[in-house]
């Protein structure tokens, strides 16, 4: 067991060091927070080749660490100490790049330089954050043909502007010099989206040991560090990516890591969008064209090999198939639209009713499969003979080499995605599991009618079950909020893994006995739109903060515009509204203005309820308009529902109450940063009092004074 005494004490060394080394006095939720996080990782069964025993159910850890715990340190003293006493690489995953700079930037290197552990660390990111050199090249080479006509890319409509080509001359030059690594995030100023995608390093054009450049790569160049370091900055993203692919191809195998995912409440959707796939009947029918161009430039390249142009002929004929179904597929697919065209949402998409895809559909797509599997086979064919001749050759001909292998890469991955949408749509769900989301969005144009083609899981439970859990040494999600309505059962079954019996809560040290929740006398309730909004700006003149920030959080724009516009100029002076500018630039102008000893008041939707720190005076009171119930308008939100609803189920008390309890409790989460910040939630919804559901809302808040009116 590596949790012996000698690993205790090596603990309890380290939190006390990094304590005196930074001036903190021990908190209580932090002590609790390693405590749990280190039996759990100690308590795993493992083998004698230091795997996890597969009948060892218990690695998977839950714990909600409420704002106010310092819950980096914790995990961080915790995880890195049982890592390197198990021979484990650790890999801390968040959801934001906010959360993963300050890990680098702040925390990491503070606990290495005060808790006396010996670690390394590093970032991993994805591969389009880094500067191919190739790619780059490339670009350069190619504007300084005399022509389109002799260059690398003559099927580009559009030739590199002055500025495109200025700045990518400034980054290749950057990086031969070797005064710039590679990443984009270590550039001082920002790289425009459309001049960065033309030198971002990515898998599809990758042509790894072969590249000319592979030496000095600064994709591979940092995987080195990744591979070297013992503790590993990740994302979510990059984490499922990664699993996707079978794991170990960026991060290390699944059965040597130990993971901590912070904001692990994010997990869900992010593994959800992962699996989620698109296509639309035009844009496949743009890709057969591309197709078609690529390969006959291909075999102008190779005009006396005689298997590679009979490869290239069977793509033709693939291709000429593909596309008459594609074509074959509008009338049916429009046919569906007339005729079911009165369940149609206000986004004009069509969702399929359990997921269940009419039959005239299905024959087409078992059509489109079917050349979908065959093309990117055959494309595979093309891709591996054009790999095996390049050259250390700096010349056009290897230059063209590298540039259409990188399309056949773009286009074997399109053809991979395709098959598995096709491949959907052409079997019926297994009538035991949770069937899939459908769906099709009808794109009206001057030109033409077009159909996008949608397909997403319900649950992501059962893919993590199989890429992450079951492999996984160890894992450690945290929160400060994982809890929906005080239990954790919500977010288990989201993950498809964990025990409440084993799910910690933790609460902060933070001054609650001096904050109040209220709920001031209301007439109105968010039901009545209108009258609603004319009481909230009624009651804003008194309610807004006299000696510091509010901030005020809305569920629609439509209200905060009009909130905002019915107020007096004199109060509207001192608002700032999401949208107007960037949120740096707000919360820049709101502390300025807070610093000068006027009141400043933030008007925001959502997204200004999570990872917005305003500690002390910045933000003496949050604001919420109404309590944060989510329109179940997505095909998928919609599809959920209604299997909940045929499983006996209620979607209301299921679904929107436990969201609705996360919401509320991450809004409120923005009043206390600090243990000695306190300050007032105003809830402008009676419904919590007045409804069956809101005791439970109310139970589940953090423990404010309360002050209800009815």
């Amino acid at each position: 067991m590596p949790l012996n005494d000698e690993t205790k004490t090596l603990i309890q060394q380290a939190y006390s060091s990094w304590l005196s080394a930074n001036s903190f006095k021990p908190r209580r939720g932090q002590r609790n927070m390693i405590a749990v996080i280190a039996k759990a990782i100690g308590a795993v069964a493992y083998d004698s080749e230091g795997e996890r025993q597969p009948d060892y159910d218990e690695h998977v850890c839950l714990v909600e660490a409420g704002t106010g715990t310092g819950k980096t340190v914790a995990y961080s003293i915790a995880a890195i100490i049982l890592a390197k006493a198990l021979q484990k690489k650790l890999v801390i995953s968040t959801a934001t790049v906010t959360l993963q700079e300050q890990l680098i930037s702040r925390d990491l290197p503070n606990l290495q330089a005060t808790s006396e552990l010996e670690f390394s660390f590093a970032i991993a990111k994805g591969r389009q954050r880094y500067f191919c050199l190739s790619k780059a090249s490339m670009r350069l080479k190619d504007a300084d043909q005399a022509s389109s006509a002799q260059g690398l890319f003559p099927d580009e409509e559009v030739r590199l502007s002055g500025r495109s080509l200025a700045q990518v001359t400034l980054l290749e030059r950057a990086f031969s010099a070797s005064t710039w690594d590679g990443d984009r995030d270590n550039w001082e100023q920002a790289i425009p989206q459309e001049d960065w995608s033309l030198v971002a390093a990515d898998r599809a054009s990758c042509s790894g040991k072969k590249c000319p450049h592979y030496q000095g790569c600064a994709l591979f160049s940092a995987r080195d560090d990744v591979r070297s370091a013992d503790v590993l900055v990740a994302n979510h993203d990059l984490v499922l990516a990664d699993l996707a692919t079978g794991g170990g191809n960026v991060l290390p195998e699944p059965q040597d890591t130990i993971y901590v995912f912070d904001e692990a409440h994010h997990l869900p959707s992010k593994s959800q969008n992962h699996l989620s796939r698109h296509i639309s009947i035009d844009a496949e029918r743009r890709r057969v064209v591309t197709t078609q161009k690529t390969m006959a430039r291909i075999k102008k390249l190779f005009p006396k090999h005689t298997d590679l142009h009979r490869t290239i002929k069977t793509v033709a004929q693939i291709d000429e198939a593909l596309d008459a179904s594609l074509v074959n597929a509008l009338p049916l697919l429009e046919q569906v639209f007339q005729q079911q065209g009165h369940l149609l949402n206000s986004s004009d998409e069509l969702r399929f009713s359990h997921g269940v895809v009419p039959l005239t559909l299905q024959p087409v797509f078992q059509e489109l499969e079917h050349c979908f599997s065959l093309k990117g086979g055959v494309l595979q064919k093309v891709s591996d003979h054009l790999l095996a001749t390049f050259s250390d050759q700096r010349d056009n001909e290897q230059a063209n080499k590298e540039v259409l292998y990188g399309v056949l890469g773009e286009l074997i991955n399109s053809c991979d995605s395709a098959y598995l949408l096709c491949s959907d749509y052409a079997t019926e769900d297994d009538k035991t599991s949770m069937p899939k989301a459908r769906w099709l969005h009808q794109l009206n144009s001057d030109m033409a009618f077009d159909v996008s083609i949608y397909t997403a899981p319900l649950s992501a439970a059962d893919t993590l079950n199989r890429l992450l859990w079951r492999n996984c040494f160890a894992a450690i999600l945290t929160s400060a909020t994982l809890a929906a309505l005080g239990h954790f059962d919500h977010f288990i079954q989201q993950i498809g893994t964990g025990d409440p019996d084993r799910a910690f809560k933790i609460l902060g040290d933070l001054n609650f006995a001096d904050s109040v929740f209220h709920v001031p006398k209301m007439r109105s309730e968010p039901t009545q739109a209108e009258f609603h909004t004319e009481e909230i700006i009624q009651l804003l003149p008194e309610l807004l903060a006299k000696d510091g920030g509010t901030l005020v959080l809305f569920s629609s724009r439509r209200q905060l515009q009009s909130v905002y516009e019915g107020l007096e100029d004199s109060l509207r002076r001192s608002i700032l509204l999401q949208g107007d500018r960037s949120k740096q630039y707000l919360i820049r102008e709101h502390k300025e203005a807070v610093d000068e000893g006027t009141n400043s008041a933030l008007f925001g939707l959502a997204s200004f309820a999570e990872g917005l720190d305003l500690p002390g005076n910045y933000c003496r009171q949050v604001i919420i308009a109404k309590l944060p119930f989510a329109v179940p308008d997505s095909p998928i939100d919609e599809a959920l529902g209604e299997w909940i609803e045929s499983k006996g189920g209620n979607s209301f008390w299921d679904i929107a109450v436990p969201n609705a309890s996360l919401r509320l409790s991450q809004a409120c989460g923005r009043l206390l940063r600090g243990e000695s910040d306190q300050g007032r939630v105003t809830l402008l919804d009676r419904r919590i009092l007045t409804k069956s559901y809101g005791k439970q809302l109310l139970a589940s808040l953090p423990p404010f004074e309360k002050q209800l009116n009815t």
